[in-house]
């Protein structure tokens, strides 16, 4: 079993705010293959099913991007046979919206969701896409730039780059990691 976790904040007042991005891809992935997201078990939402013929359990963390380790921490220790067997799904602010990054490893990068995981596991050897929503120079607060929902003019893209990252989890379940790297991290929104 395959464990794809969508990085975000619970809460309304989080819904599609840039932040939310590996929720919003999570949930198109289960909208997408008939999964529900139901079931409370470690800390998370979490909806099973099969993508690609490969069985998966689809996952979004209820403890808030911060303490996401928490979630991640209990599934490892009760339900994950190897650490390779999970993708973490999160947005990136140092990549342009439009651009995706899977790898099989790195550092938290300045994100506070992966750095509470990496900090819980004492591990960064885990899979983990990496989705753009750099759309200007963020010079500030990067907190409440994160936490701000995209502009109108900005969310056609935004559909389409949560499309293109649906499509890089369902290849690398299907074809492996190597193979959804190779044609998914050249990509950008409205070229292929």
């Amino acid at each position: 079993m395959k464990f794809v976790i969508g990085l975000g904040n619970p809460g309304l007042q989080y819904n599609h705010t840039k932040h939310n991005l590996g929720f919003d891809i999570v949930k198109h992935l289960a909208k997408e293959n008939g999964i529900r997201l139901n079931k409370r078990s470690h800390f998370s939402l979490v909806g099973r099913g099969t993508i690609s013929g490969e069985e998966v359990s689809l996952v979004l963390p209820q403890t808030f991007m911060n303490l996401s380790g928490k979630a991640v921490g209990e599934l490892l220790s009760h339900e994950v046979k190897d650490v390779s067997d999970i993708l973490v799904v999160c947005d990136d602010i140092n990549l342009d919206l439009g651009r995706i990054r899977m790898k099989k490893q790195g550092s938290a990068g300045g994100h506070k969701g992966i750095e509470s995981i990496i900090h819980t596991i004492r591990r960064d050897d885990f899979p983990r896409l990496r989705v753009g929503i750099a759309v200007e120079a963020h010079r500030g607060d990067i907190t409440r730039y994160v936490l701000s929902p995209f502009k109108r003019h900005e969310r056609r893209n935004v559909r389409h780059v949560i499309e293109m990252a649906s499509d890089a989890v369902t290849c690398m379940l299907k074809d492996g990691i190597d193979r959804a790297m190779t044609r998914f991290n050249k990509m950008k929104v409205g070229t292929s």
